[in-house]
Order: structure tokens, then C-alpha cells, then sequence
């Protein structure tokens, strides 16, 4: 008996490997189930189109407390925190060497006065002895000339003192505003410089957005418009109200500053991050409710059911949060119809049947 050749039997090899993988596959595969589900048929809609910048909240009164006078500081009333009103009494400058010009100026009064008392005294007699023609035109005209000279010496005189009085007041440094200390740059015994900064107060309760847009958005953003306001930090989501767009911009970023007052705080404060949404117009869109989106991979994406009945994922890119709802920017074209909610997992292929929408609350897509 001849025995079989071995690559006779090769061929039969494929056959026995694809016999096994298929009944593999068919045994793993579980089998496509319905799934009762709550189904949307989505369908673009118009909404606002909108521009997103960031900003920083600041304080609209916010003062830099300097000093008009050079001296020493002799007393700081208040420190970093410290409530104060308009008016209250912050620090006082040493005030001895203004008393001393007050002083000097006084004395500079006095003998332009005395001065100008004489000169009067003589003009009146000698404009008399002229009047007789008992002096010459020359001695009358001369003591007319010293008596006008007097007289703007001693007005001299009276407006150095009264400046010097101004700065006395000077010493005495008071606030403009009704705030919280928020800086304090000096201390006592320091010597204080004209125009140099000592305090920094801000008003907390009059917060501003100040932020920046591009400069071709700048037509579409004027005072008076709404806009929406988020700040992470104390998770505050409100509204706004444009007050300035100024009018010339950053050279280097082509940019420009908005101003905008804010609806409420709720604990806000000045130097918090903030976002801010501008309308600039319309477009039409497709929004899905939350719920109807799954993560895939981190990929979010949608349940798409066919003519068939059949689920189907498909992949989008979202957009903006409104209402519950959320923007597809691209994925969805409008009149698909996509799982919203479903009483169980929901996978590619499995047979979706609609049910009727729940009355109290929509459970969660839960995805697999």
C-alpha cells in the first residue's frame, strides 16, 4: 500500500482552521438584542452665534493713596484688609517742615504788608503835594510806581501763604473712596515721596470684567450688549453688560479692551480668571440633549438608528452647553434619529424598539 503523500493533506489544513474560527466567533458573538429605548429625531435649529475671549475681574474703584508732601509717615491708621469710608482718616504725614514754610510765609505777609502801608502812606502824600505842585512829576510818579510794587509783593506774600496752608491739610491723608485696603507699600517712620504710592484701596462691590477681543470682532461688540459671564474660581455663571470698548487698541496683538458690569458676584473678587461669551450673530445648528451623548474612548459620539431599527455609533464634535443641550458642530446633519435614553446599555447593531418618553426624568444612556 503506498502511503499518502504529506502536502496532499496541506490543503485540507485552511479548511479545518476556517471550519474552527467560525464556529469560534459564532459561539463567542453575542447575539443582537432589542433594546427599549427613547428615541429623538433631531433637526437644526437657530441659535446665537457667539465669540469666547478670557479676561480678569478688576475693581472699577480702585485709588493709589500717595502723598503731596515729602516727610516722614507718622502714623498708619490701617493695614491689608482693613475696611474703610469715604473720608476716614488713613495716615498723617510729619508735619514739621510745612509748619515751618507756614511759618516763613507769615512772616514774609507781615513785612509785605508793613511795606505796602508805607508805600500807600507816601503815594497818598506826595499825590497831595503834586495836586499843589509843591514836588516834581517825577517824585510822584515814582512813589505811585513804589506803591503798586507793595501791594503785588504783599498779594505775593498772601497767595504763598495761602498754598502753604493748602499742603498743611496735605498732611493729613483721607480716603476717596469707600473700600478695603488691598496694598500697603509703607510703613511708619517711612519717608514719604510726593506722588509715590503708601495705600491701595478698591471698592469690592463694584467688580468689572476687563477683557480683550480681536479686532475683527470689534464691530460687533458695542456698549450696551449683553454677554455671559463665568468664573471657575467660585463657580459663578451670570450676565453682563458691556460699558467701554476703547477705542484704540494694542499695536502688537491688534486687540482690544472691553469693560463690562456684571448682574451679580456671589463672592467674586478682583484678579479672578474669567470667561466671557459675546453674541455676534446667528447660524443654525443641530442640539442634542446631554444625555443622548456617549463617551467612547474618550470620544463622545451618538446612538444613530436606522431605517432598519438598527443602532448605530457615530462620532461627533461638540460645541457649546445650552439648556441641557448640547451643540454638534459637526457628525449630525439634521433628521437623524438617535437614542436619547434606554432601559439598558445600547450597542452597535442591537434592535432598538421606541418607548414612550418618561414622564418625571429621563434615565441616562448608559454606554458599553
Amino acid at each position: 500500500m503506498r502511503p499518502i503523500p504529506f502536502l496532499a493533506t496541506l490543503p485540507m489544513i485552511p479548511l479545518l482552521l476556517t471550519g474552527c474560527t467560525a464556529d469560534h466567533d459564532t459561539a463567542t458573538l453575542p447575539a443582537a438584542a432589542t433594546i427599549q429605548a427613547e428615541t429623538l429625531v433631531v433637526t437644526p435649529e437657530q441659535i446665537g452665534e457667539t465669540y469666547t475671549t478670557t479676561g480678569t475681574l478688576v475693581a472699577d474703584d480702585r485709588v493709589e493713596i500717595a502723598s503731596r508732601l515729602m516727610g516722614y509717615i507718622r502714623d498708619i491708621k490701617v493695614r491689608e484688609g482693613s475696611q474703610v469710608k469715604q473720608g476716614q482718616l488713613l495716615l498723617t504725614i510729619d508735619p514739621t517742615e510745612i509748619e515751618a514754610q507756614r511759618a516763613e510765609a507769615e512772616a514774609r505777609v507781615s513785612q509785605a504788608r508793613a511795606r505796602s502801608v508805607e508805600a500807600r502812606a507816601d503815594f497818598e502824600r506826595y499825590k497831595t503835594l503834586f495836586e499843589q505842585k509843591l514836588v516834581a512829576a517825577n517824585t510822584y510818579t515814582k512813589a505811585e510806581l513804589e506803591n503798586q510794587v507793595a501791594e503785588e509783593e504783599l498779594r505775593a506774600a498772601l497767595a504763598t501763604l495761602d498754598r502753604v496752608k493748602v499742603q498743611i491739610q496735605y498732611a493729613e491723608i483721607r480716603s476717596p473712596v469707600s473700600g478695603v485696603v488691598v496694598e500697603k507699600l509703607r510703613r511708619t517712620g517711612d519717608l514719604a515721596n510726593p506722588g509715590a504710592v503708601i495705600l491701595t484701596v478698591e471698592n469690592p462691590s463694584n467688580i468689572v470684567l476687563d477683557t480683550y477681543i480681536r479686532e475683527d470682532q470689534l464691530r460687533h461688540v458695542q456698549p450696551g450688549d449683553e454677554l455671559a459671564v463665568s468664573v471657575d474660581a467660585v463657580g459663578l455663571r451670570t450676565t453682563g453688560v458691556v460699558t467701554q470698548v476703547v477705542p484704540s487698541g494694542d499695536a502688537a496683538t491688534h486687540s482690544y479692551l472691553v469693560k463690562a458690569s456684571l448682574h451679580e458676584l456671589n463672592g467674586a473678587r478682583s484678579g479672578m480668571f474669567a470667561r466671557s461669551e459675546f453674541t455676534t450673530g446667528t447660524k443654525w445648528t443641530v442640539l442634542v440633549p446631554d444625555a443622548a451623548l456617549v463617551n467612547r474612548a474618550d470620544l463622545p459620539g451618538v446612538y444613530i438608528v436606522d431605517r432598519e431599527g438598527i443602532a448605530r455609533f457615530r462620532m461627533v464634535r461638540v460645541g457649546r452647553h445650552i439648556d441641557g443641550r448640547t451643540e454638534i458642530i459637526s457628525g449630525l446633519a439634521g433628521g437623524e434619529r438617535i437614542v436619547i435614553a434606554s432601559d439598558a446599555p445600547v450597542r452597535t447593531g442591537d434592535r432598538v424598539a421606541d418607548k414612550p418618553a418618561p414622564a418625571a426624568e429621563s434615565r441616562d444612556l448608559a454606554p458599553q
